[in-house]
């Protein structure tokens, strides 16, 4: 585990997770000790594109098992489905007992002009469209949970990036009963959230659930964070709300959170899903399974740490006229 210099509230000392660093990344040609079966399924027809999710199953006949949805990374510009990284992680996964799916979505601000306050329109649409998709997804699993094994009430969403925000803004959604959370069953929750640098986009101030409780999530961010604040930006009653000011909501409200803070570190904390695999399948554990109502606050200094290079770019350097981060994608 990554974990070091731990710091958590009083409510979460019993059973917190062992205090040591984690080494190299896995890597995809992994030997399991649990056979994983991979295959493509289309989910959503569009009117620009056929959505598909890559399912990664446990090759048995055990029933009921959790289900983690993985949602990438790449600035609603890029499809990283299938990179290494993300391959290696639901192989991990799914070799711990858990159906694990990497799902695509549409990519909103893909040759769009983004530059000014035309992100603001174009991120709102992009994230409505990412979201929907999400929802898509997640119907489809409902549907076909039977055949693939999976407890509906044991969904747990992990995203990256773009991803992460994704993540977030679908539970936040189904917190305040919007649209886009219309095809979920009367009384559906996802039984937890993993947000790798990620924000909730709010067109009412601070965020709010008003219908039903977020579900218990992980929070991991890099503080100094430029492409996805750590912080906030608002505009009038407009407001995207990064870890640091959702951290507060969830500690006003009572909320079940678990949060890691990288300090000084950069955009990079959201690849960081295999560097902090036992992290994340102990939030699980805890949070998930055993339903622990925790409130456990973690920062990790270490200016050693040299386990993955610094993304320190902003919107700008992704999004600008002259950028190169993300040309060709």
């Amino acid at each position: 585990m990554l974990i070091a210099g731990l710091s958590m509230t009083a409510a979460a000392q019993e059973g917190a997770p062992e205090v040591k660093t984690k080494g190299k990344m896995k890597i995809a040609d992994t030997v399991y000790k649990t056979k994983v079966l991979v295959y493509e399924s289309q989910f959503a027809v569009r009117d620009t594109c056929t959505l598909s999710m890559d399912i990664y199953k446990p090759d048995d006949n055990r029933t009921g098992r959790p289900c983690v949805v993985f949602v990438y990374g790449g600035g609603f510009v890029t499809n990283n489905q299938r990179v290494e990284s993300v391959i290696s992680f639901c192989n991990d996964m799914a070799a711990e007992g858990f159906v694990t799916v990497a799902t695509d979505y549409r990519l909103g601000l893909k040759g769009l002009d983004n530059s000014g306050t035309k992100m603001i329109s174009n991120m709102d649409n992009a994230l409505k469209m990412s979201t929907e998709d999400l929802f898509s997804a997640v119907e489809y699993l409902i549907a076909h949970a039977d055949e693939l094994g999976i407890d509906p009430a044991q969904i747990i969403l992990i995203g990256s990036s773009a991803g992460a925000i994704t993540v977030l803004q679908a539970d936040y959604e189904l917190g305040n009963g919007g649209p886009l959370a219309a095809a979920m069953p009367e009384g559906f929750r996802f039984a937890g959230v993993v947000s790798l640098a990620g924000a909730i986009f709010s067109h009412d101030g601070k965020c709010k659930w008003r219908v039903q409780p977020p579900a218990p999530t992980l929070f991991l961010h890099g503080t100094s964070d430029k492409l996805v604040t750590y912080d906030q930006i608002k505009f009038f009653k407009l407001g995207f709300f990064g870890t640091k000011q959702l951290v507060k909501r969830f500690e006003k409200f009572g909320y079940p959170y678990m949060c890691i803070r990288f300090t000084d570190r950069f955009h990079e904390v959201a690849a960081f899903q295999n560097l902090c695999f036992e992290e994340i399948n102990w939030f699980i554990k805890k949070y998930v399974f055993e339903k622990r109502n925790w409130k456990i606050d973690a920062t990790i200094t270490d200016p050693d740490f040299d386990l993955a290079e610094p993304w320190n770019f902003s919107t700008k350097d992704v999004y600008g006229k002259d950028s190169e981060l993300l040309k060709d994608k």
